[in-house]
Order: C-alpha cells, then sequence, then structure tokens
C-alpha cells in the first residue's frame, strides 16, 4: 500500500521535474566516477604519465618500425633501431644547442648588465623617480626574504630530489613500454581484446583503432607545425640579429605540443632575448615576426594539417586546456588536446554505429 501510494505521489509530479531528477543523480554519479579515476591517476601519475608518453612516442616511430618490417628486419631488431634512430635525433639536438647556448650567454652577460643599468636610469628618471638608495634598499629586502624562506627552499630540494627520482623512473618505463609498443603492439591489442565481452569486441577493436589513428595523426601533425614554426622564426631570428638561434628554434618546436600556451611562453623567450641583445626596437620586430608565423600556423598549418584527424573547434580547445591546467597542470594542459581528440572520436563513433541488435534476434519471436 505504501508503495502505491509513492508510486501515485510520483506521478503527481512534472515530467520535467521527475526526467531532471533522474538525470541529475545520473549525473553525479558520472562526475563521481571521473573525480575518483582523476584521483587515482594523479597518485599514480609515475605508472600513468610514462604510458600516455610511450603511446605518443610510439606514434612517431610507428613509420619507421612498419618500414623496416617491410624489408625484412625482425620486429625487435625494427624497434630498436627506431628508437636509437630517435635518440640519436634528440642527443645531436642538444650537442648542437650546448655549445651556442655557453659561447653566447657570455656574450649576453654584459649586455644583461647594460639592460639593467639602463632600466636602474629610467626607473630614476620621471615619472618614476625611484632613487638609487631605494632601488639598493628593495635588493636588500629581497636577499633578508631569501635568507629568512631556506628552510622552504631546503624543503623544495628535497622535493626536487624527489622529482628527480620520478622522472629517472618514469623515463625507463617510458622506454620499455615504447619498445613493446613498437615490438609487439598489435598482439599485445589483442589481448586487451581478449578482456572485452565477445558481443562489444568488434567495437572496440574499430574504436581503439580509431583512437590511436587520431592520436597519431595529432602527435605528427604537431610535430610538423613545430618544425615549421621553428624554422620561420628561426629565419626571422637570424634577419633581425638575434643571438640564440638554435636554442630559440628547438624551444618553439617542442613548445607546439603545449596548445597556445606553448606558444606564449615561447615568444615570450624569444622577445626578452632579442630585448637584452638588441633592445627595443629588436623586440619590436621579433614580436612582430611571431605574430605573423602564429598567425600563419593558424589560418594555414593547423588547418591543413589537423583536420582529416582531430576535428576540434577553437573554443573546445580552450576549454579543454582549462580543465586540463585545473586537473592536472602543465601535464593536464599537455594531454588535454590529445585527450579532447579521442573523446570527439569516441563519440563520433557512437553516433555513427547502428543500433545494438536486439536481444530477440536470435531467438524465436516472443508469445504473449
Amino acid at each position: 500500500m505504501a508503495d502505491e501510494t509513492q508510486r501515485v505521489g510520483e506521478e503527481a509530479l512534472p515530467g520535467w521535474y521527475r526526467t531532471a531528477a533522474a538525470a541529475s543523480w545520473r549525473f553525479l554519479a558520472i562526475a563521481g566516477a571521473i573525480v575518483a579515476i582523476v584521483y587515482a591517476l594523479v597518485h599514480l601519475r609515475v605508472v600513468v604519465l610514462p604510458i600516455i608518453v610511450a603511446l605518443l612516442v610510439s606514434t612517431l616511430l610507428l613509420p619507421l618500425v612498419r618500414w623496416l618490417k617491410g624489408i625484412g628486419a625482425p620486429d625487435a631488431l625494427a624497434a630498436a633501431t627506431a628508437m636509437v634512430a630517435g635518440l640519436v635525433l634528440v642527443a645531436g639536438l642538444a650537442t648542437a644547442v650546448a655549445p651556442s647556448v655557453a659561447d653566447q650567454f657570455d656574450e649576453l652577460r654584459p649586455q644583461a648588465e647594460d639592460g639593467l643599468r639602463e632600466a636602474s636610469d629610467v626607473l630614476a628618471d620621471p615619472p618614476f623617480n625611484v632613487s638609487q638608495s631605494e632601488l639598493d634598499q628593495a635588493v636588500d629586502d629581497g636577499i633578508a626574504r631569501l635568507r629568512e624562506n631556506s628552510g622552504p627552499l631546503a624543503r623544495g630540494l628535497q622535493s626536487g630530489a624527489v622529482l628527480l627520482g620520478e622522472i629517472v623512473t618514469g623515463l625507463i618505463i617510458v622506454v620499455l613500454l615504447t619498445f613493446f609498443l613498437l615490438k609487439d603492439g598489435e598482439r599485445m591489442w589483442a589481448y586487451v581484446l581478449r578482456l572485452v565481452g565477445r558481443r562489444s569486441r568488434g567495437d572496440a577493436d574499430e574504436l581503439g583503432r580509431r583512437a590511436y589513428t587520431a592520436l597519431a595523426g595529432y602527435v605528427r601533425g604537431i610535430a610538423l607545425v613545430g618544425l615549421v614554426d621553428a624554422v620561420l622564426i628561426g629565419l626571422a631570428l637570424v634577419i633581425i640579429g638575434v643571438p640564440l638561434v638554435v636554442p630559440l628554434m628547438v624551444i618553439t618546436f617542442f613548445a607546439a605540443f603545449v596548445p597556445l600556451i606553448g606558444a606564449f611562453v615561447a615568444g615570450l623567450v624569444a622577445v626578452l632575448i632579442a630585448l637584452v641583445a638588441g633592445g627595443l626596437v629588436d623586440a619590436l620586430l621579433v614580436l612582430g615576426a611571431i605574430i605573423l608565423v602564429q598567425q600563419v600556423e593558424g589560418h594555414l598549418l593547423y588547418p591543413l594539417l589537423m583536420a582529416r584527424t582531430v576535428h576540434l573547434h577553437p573554443a573546445v580547445i580552450v576549454v579543454a586546456l582549462a580543465a586540463g591546467g585545473i586537473l592536472g597542470g602543465i601535464v593536464g594542459v599537455f594531454l588535454a588536446v590529445p585527450a579532447a581528440g579521442i573523446l570527439s572520436v569516441v563519440l563520433e563513433y557512437a553516433q555513427d554505429r547502428p543500433p545494438p541488435a536486439s536481444p530477440l534476434t536470435d531467438e524465436e519471436p516472443a508469445t504473449a
């Protein structure tokens, strides 16, 4: 009797009210599950992040591995050769950049000192009218604060040592996982599919392959965009006469993997170095060149290279970056767009997929 009374009371409620209540409970359940998953992933970042990085690296090396296998190389040899080639490329970049940085920093030091003197002269003149004694006092106050915060700095060094250990551990995991993904990727994926029910295995296989294809296209497209940006900005820096051209090109290339924020940081570094080395005019010229290159990237390169792989509106990218930054900091920003792209692929597949078969398909029709 009580159940019937409750049912009658629920039916007396408006339809939209019952629908909103049901949707709210489901939304809360889904949000709680997402929060729990993110919380677990953050605490397992030493393992989770290397897996993600290994997947991204494997997408870059996979074409070379497939080519090596096509000419008859064994799986292990093809994977190892591709990884060694990638490591040699990174080591070559580091070898080319390090001497240039060391030599040109010695040249920049006196220019930076002159810039500081000019800045102090500007502060001493109207409208600032800051006296030398006030500047000296500000420097002394800063040194005193550093001494007072020596304890937190020491604790920061200890946490830095822990972070270094996590980085080393993560790099080892990345190297091993990348090797096995390149060598046994198909067999590993077949094992994962065996964990899925037989009726859903085909959908899982198709969805996984589409997601990996989108991820591979995104990573390769971003790498090509970063390369073009680095070359164009490098040419502009050479023409203007800014030092540290090669290091700035390398920074520009890797900054392309962090959308929006990476370009801003790389451009800021280039403008500051131009300001220190050549003054305000050079800095403005570099800023203009960076804005021009970013316009070419945003209106030409990015649409051409990414349109066939990841279909994301710029507004979606901005929201994904904000959410990634809140949930995972700089790592979240780095992974936000690939994650949004994979989610877009999943939603597109869910919309295009035909409806599931009725449970009565393979049985006799139900009778009353």
